[in-house]
């Protein structure tokens, strides 16, 4: 009889054993291999980041004006969301408050993105401005950046 408690223990200790790896080894298979705050910060610049030539100042500065161009279009769209979810805040009952307030900090992302894109645009137009001055670049020779 104590035989056969023991290997009854056994056979528990063994099948816990596989089925903590097999849920382990599943749960592996299914995460993420990306950090999930990268994803939302990079969105945009490694998106552009095809092929720019970076001593071509004219197309960095045209690169962060376009960016520029999406942020404000991004801002926008947020601040009409707002605007919604204020004029109609019964619509959404409690969750009205936390779409309103992830809404507003979305609309600050993007004026903080939006006002640095424009800055590096601003700093490229300068510099490019010196090396056609100084005659540092060949002007034959320009990198474009592919549409998107």
């Amino acid at each position: 009889m104590k035989l056969e408690l023991f290997n009854g223990g056994i056979i528990m200790k063994a099948s816990s054993l596989l089925l903590a790896g097999l849920m382990l080894s599943f749960l592996s298979a299914c995460a993420q291999m990306n950090p999930v705050g990268s994803v939302r910060n990079n969105e945009i610049h490694n998106t552009h980041r095809i092929a720019v030539d970076h001593s071509n100042h004219d197309a960095l500065a045209q690169h962060y004006e376009n960016i520029a161009k999406e942020m404000q279009a991004k801002l926008k769209e947020q601040k009409k969301l707002l605007q919604e979810y204020e004029d109609h805040s019964y619509y959404y009952g409690r969750k009205g408050q936390d779409l309103k307030s992830h809404t507003s900090a979305n609309i600050r992302y993007y004026k903080n993105s939006l006002k640095e894109n424009l800055k590096e645009a601003s700093i490229h137009r300068k510099m490019a401005e010196e090396q056609k001055e100084h005659h540092y670049t060949d002007l034959t020779q320009t990198s474009t950046i592919p549409a998107q």
